[in-house]
């Protein structure tokens, strides 16, 4: 790294770690996680942006506020609140301090960071939706396993807070009148599709799939593929011999629409038709078509009469 980046690469480190202990204050007051759980900064990825100062100096809970490097009248305006020491800030909101005509939001990530600095937060904002967003943050910043733990068994009355969605995600999900857990559960799956994009309606699904309880009525692995919420390898392959044609789609394409043109309706008759060694000399079969079959013939099915991997060689 080239020296006149150094400079700043530490002070984007600095500003993610005073984040993370803010995130981790947020975790413990709101009770996501234990009071004795320690602080862990995980990682850092950091990319060339303008020069940021580091001249903030070590705090401590009793330190004056004074020592916090602000303008004079913003000093004044602390002693005012009553805000003598670092760890007065915690007695005080975001808003309560944005309302001060002096103070903005450079000031106030300045006044964050030395509480962060010191392992404390400011006091839960009266803005509803602002405290929400941070709960939010707190859940998804804990680690997979924890939040899995933190997630299971998570009751209908729960704030819609406590399933650690992104801030968009949350923010679409307020804004439609949903304020709990319960309530996105009662949804159904095409509503869900219809009220959230595509990248939101999976991580609804993922959420509450870790609740162990998800939205409303039963959907098919089929129906969740379709809109997106399930990977083709996250399904279990269908191997019944009645098994639909239609089933396969998330492993055939448009394969299945030549098949089920040629009249092959089930998995019994799609093996029966590659065991008469058909699909290369059919018309309609191309090399894509017939690749796709062979490829989730190979690697899902082993019953007669089809013997694996022997028509595929021979095709070839």
């Amino acid at each position: 790294m080239p020296d006149s980046e150094l400079r700043a690469c530490l002070a984007a480190m600095r500003k993610a770690v005073v984040e993370a202990k803010r995130i981790h204050a947020i975790s413990q007051r709101e009770g996501i996680v234990a009071e004795d759980v320690p602080f862990v900064f995980a990682s850092f990825n950091w990319h060339p942006k303008a020069a940021q100062r580091l001249d903030s100096p070590l705090l401590a809970p009793e330190t004056p506020i004074e020592e916090i490097p602000l303008r004079a009248n913003v000093h004044h305006i602390l002693r005012e609140l009553a805000i003598f020491r670092v760890e007065d800030l915690s007695a005080i909101s975001e808003s309560e301090l944005l309302s001060e005509e002096s103070i903005g939001r450079g000031t106030l990530t300045r006044l964050r960071e030395a509480l962060a600095q010191v392992g404390m937060a400011f006091s839960p904002d009266p803005d509803a939706t602002q405290r929400a967003l941070d709960q939010s943050r707190a859940v998804l910043a804990l680690p997979r396993e924890a939040r899995a733990s933190a997630l299971k068994g998570l009751k209908d009355a729960s704030p819609l807070s406590s399933l650690g969605l992104r801030p968009s995600t949350l923010t679409r999900a307020l804004g439609r009148g949903h304020q709990t857990v319960g309530a996105l559960r009662k949804l159904s799956l095409a509503v869900i599709c219809e009220s959230f994009g595509k990248r939101e309606a999976r991580e609804v699904y993922e959420a509450l799939m870790l609740t162990d309880r998800p939205f409303a009525g039963s959907a098919t692995p089929l129906e969740l593929w379709r809109h997106g919420l399930v990977e083709t390898h996250e399904l279990a392959a269908p191997t019944a011999a009645h098994t639909p044609v239609e089933e396969l789609r998330p492993w055939l394409g448009s394969s299945v629409d030549t098949l089920n043109a040629r009249g092959i309706h089930t998995l019994d008759a799609l093996r029966s038709f590659v065991a008469r060694e058909e699909v290369t000399s059919s018309r309609g079969f191309g090399r894509t078509t017939a690749d796709r079959i062979f490829a989730f013939l190979d690697a899902y099915v082993v019953a007669p009469p089809y013997r694996r991997g022997a028509i595929h060689r021979a095709a070839r």
